[in-house]
């Protein structure tokens, strides 16, 4: 056995082949890996080959008084793979690098290293383990060994930077509650190509490994991964305690340049978007007179709106049915309908075209250079939950920059929009190229993020020009750390799981009986950087249940806008009045829902708390680790009817159990203590909060005061004597908020 250890923690390899075999903590007493089961030291894929062959494995102690190994894997006469593992003293953290040296005639297109196999169950059963992942922005699943089975072995391949299907930041933890965990993070601050999987192996347990794409795949090509991976002991305190350690290395990184957007002066960002706008809808019919919807919203809700409008305004239209425009001259005239933004600009709202952005049609304008430029994703690095079988265009070729460029800075001048929007684009598309016509190698990966992150930087520019330096916030689907400097917003559904589609389609059974449950994993680190998350799948009728309350609260307390979508299914009745499928990009059914006044004053009382009393949390503040305390549990029903028909969700309905009290807590640029409750149940709510040294943001403070707004407007202060514990009883309404503020 090969031992590398401290005074915190052991980790040992087979002497024969390097494969882990223990990672011990000294502390805790814990042993992470089960004895005996066997398990790969790394997997090489070659020729579309996986292998953890090799012909001869050998190991030495580091130089220069360094604690740690260098392991050489001997795969056949011209191909060799390195790997570095080093443990500081003094730390618990064991930092892995590698490397694959390819002298063979025969093409490398990713490793896979270091993998953590046979992971044991951390508290007994299982039943208080947590696999948190920054899948489609952060995912918390239950017990894991239990839930991940035959029908779903967990997350295999998870691309970054991708969004969608993949992992939207660079870290994972597995933890036992209050017993300990681990910590899985890849401290890359260039956007190289990698997955970061957590999953069930062939001997049927859990396993954590690191996937490193080759971005330059030929003969005689290897991988030199050029970034640490890092397994770090936690506590087990839950998923904020590996969030905190990934957040103070991720926020030193190129995408946080921009600073905190509260100091961001207006040239450099929209304040309209994060002062004013209390609500969102997306999908309304860009083409079609839809004035009528847009006023009665209005009626009851009080904040300026922000509409992504449908996509069917270009010359030739794009459609939920592969009807979609090629070159600049297909999308030019538009066809907006002057009625929509009249109205909209008459109500102080602001509007954005939905643009597919990187599809193609090559039977269109520019059809043949459309066709040389298009993505091909295949082949051994194509590793992932969705198969992307959309005509994209690779956004390294220089006809997709000059478009992308050209097209928006035409529209910029032609409509005077508010704002861009960006569907299927750079967040949810894998990195990976095989064409090397483009100007990239095969594989590409790096070079691929960086052509999105130029072309969005260029077309913002041209537009903000066409506008005479007004700033144009750009947003798209989905969301990555490698973005944040160059994207304002995005749309995003899983806030409105289990009633919406799309992400976290493939863990929708553990959503819907409550195993697995969305986190604010991506605002937690990053939310004071931007972006603006509009999440919510609702519209203002009854029909889809009662749970559209904990979505609203939830959303709002959590930092995001609420979004009314609109693109699958009709606007909510007026008057006996629908819009039509006809007259829609997606040929849905009519329903007949009637629109419902309250639930757009429920909206309203966030959207409100939104853009005013708590606009410096919410919409610019860092969040914090919420207080823990009881409240009671309700039962919510819900359905889903906005989706497409084919979908195997559409039409479904359930209950979800859920807290009757949604919390968050928020620091503001002024260094302020915000806490936001709000009650989703049908009666009044009495909470006891203990703000002792638990709750670390305390500590380094002397709380006096405490200021109590409630929706209706009131302002209860309170005196806050140390002695006393910092103990204060809250009463929160009835389908409505509090917002409790320490200074």
């Amino acid at each position: 056995m090969i031992l590398l250890e401290n005074e915190l923690v052991s980790i040992s390899f087979s002497r024969e082949s390097g494969r882990i075999k223990s990672l011990y903590d000294k502390k805790k007493n814990l042993e992470y890996v089960l004895h005996g089961m066997p398990s790969a030291p790394f997997r090489i894929e070659i020729d579309e080959e996986i292998t953890s062959q090799f012909q001869n494995f050998t190991y030495k102690r580091l130089a220069n008084n360094e604690n740690g190994y260098l392991f050489i894997w001997e795969i056949n006469d011209h191909l060799t793979f390195i790997a570095t593992i080093m443990l500081e003293n003094g730390t618990d953290e064991v930092i892995f690098t590698c490397e694959v040296i390819n002298q063979s005639s025969k093409s490398v297109s990713s490793v896979e290293y270091p993998i953590i196999s046979n992971l044991a169950e951390i508290s007994k059963d299982g039943c208080e383990d947590y696999l948190a992942h920054s899948f489609a922005t952060g995912f918390l699943i239950r017990n894991p060994s239990k839930n991940f089975n035959d029908d779903f072995d967990g997350f295999r391949y998870m691309p970054y930077p991708e969004s969608f299907s993949g992992s939207t930041m660079q870290f994972f933890t597995y933890y036992g509650k209050n017993k300990g965990g681990l910590y899985f993070a890849a401290y890359d601050g260039e956007g190289y190509s990698k997955w970061l999987n957590f999953y069930k192996n062939e001997n049927r347990l859990l396993e954590a490994s690191f996937i490193h794409g080759c971005e330059d795949i030929g003969p005689h090509k290897g991988i030199k991964v050029k970034y640490p991976i890092v397994v770090k002991l936690l506590n087990g305190l839950g998923w904020y305690e590996a969030a905190n350690i990934y957040k103070k290395w991720a926020v030193e990184q190129f995408w946080c340049q921009k600073g905190k957007l509260a100091n961001v002066d207006e040239k450099n960002k929209s304040q309209w978007l994060m002062e004013e706008i209390g609500v969102a809808t997306f999908g309304i019919n860009a083409g079609h007179d839809r004035s009528a919807w847009l006023k009665k919203y209005h009626e009851h809700i009080e904040t300026s709106m922000f509409h992504i409008l449908g996509p069917d305004w270009p010359k030739t239209t794009q459609n939920f049915t592969n009807n979609i425009p090629g070159g600049f001259d297909d999308w030019f005239p538009t066809r907006f309908n002057e009625e929509n933004l009249e109205t909209i600009h008459s109500l102080g709202d602001k509007f954005a075209p939905f643009e597919f952005d990187y599809l193609f049609n090559v039977n269109g304008a520019d059809g043949k250079k459309g066709k040389k430029a298009l993505q091909k994703i295949s082949g051994p690095l194509a590793k992932s939950i969705d198969k992307y079988h959309f005509p994209f265009i690779c956004p390294v070729d220089s006809f997709t920059q000059e478009l992308h460029v050209l097209r928006d800075e035409k529209l910029q001048e032609e409509v005077n929009v508010d704002s861009i929007y960006y569907d299927i684009s750079a967040n949810n598309i894998l990195k990976v190229c095989m064409d090397p016509s483009h100007g990239h190698p095969i594989g590409a990966g790096r070079q691929i993020t960086h052509a999105y992150r130029h072309n969005y930087m260029k077309t913002k520019e041209a537009m903000i020009q066409k506008a005479k330096g007004r700033y144009i916030p750009m947003g798209t689907e989905m969301m990555n750390e490698v973005f944040l400097d160059v994207l304002d917003y995005y749309q995003a559904r899983a806030g409105g799981q289990p009633a919406a589609p799309l992400e976290g389609w493939n863990i929708r059974e553990l959503l819907k009986s409550g195993e697995a449950e969305l986190i604010p994993m991506f605002t937690y680190v990053y939310h004071e950087y931007g972006a603006v998350r509009i999440d919510g799948w609702g519209k203002l009728v009854e029909e889809i249940g009662d749970l559209y309350y904990f979505t609203v609260a939830r959303t709002y307390l959590w930092g995001g806008i609420y979004e009314l979508n609109y693109e699958y299914s009709p606007m909510e009745m007026m008057k006996n009045v629908e819009n039509t499928g006809s007259e829609h990009y997606y040929h849905f059914d009519p329903k007949g829902y009637q629109y419902s006044p309250e639930r757009a004053k429920y909206i309203n009382k966030f959207a409100n708390l939104r853009s005013g009393l708590g606009n410096k949390y919410l919409a610019y503040g860092e969040m914090l680790e919420p207080l823990e305390f009881e409240c009671e549990k309700v039962k919510l029903k819900w359905f889903h009817y906005n989706c497409n028909k084919n979908f195997p969700e559409y039409e479904d309905f359930g209950e979800l159990e859920v807290k009757s009290i949604i919390h968050s807590a928020w620091k503001s640029i002024d260094d302020k203590i915000g806490l936001f409750f709000a009650n989703v149940s049908d009666k009044n709510q009495h909470i006891s909060l203990n703000l002792d040294s638990k709750n670390r943001y305390f500590l380094k403070r002397n709380l006096k005061v405490v200021d109590i707004y409630t929706a209706k407007k009131e302002k209860i202060r309170l005196n806050l004597k140390q002695d006393e514990g910092w103990k204060i009883e809250l009463d929160v309404p009835s389908k409505d908020w509090l917002f409790v503020e320490l200074q």
